[in-house]
């Protein structure tokens, strides 16, 4: 299978833009990555399951 010049430009091109757009909203706070504990808002515990067992019973 031969692969077109011109295709792997695009592709290359096309991944640099999305890459630059991550950055940029990476540095201007409008996308953050992901947190990996979630903090009850009521509590301020960590949450372990899908919802805060200390709130919930």
């Amino acid at each position: 299978m031969h692969l077109d010049p011109n295709i792997a430009v695009l592709i290359a091109v096309t991944c640099g833009v999305g890459y630059l757009i991550t950055v940029a909203g990476l540095s201007k706070r409008a996308l953050e990555l992901k947190r990996r504990h979630r903090i009850c808002p009521s509590c301020g515990r960590q949450i372990q399951a899908r919802v805060c067992r200390a709130c919930t019973t």
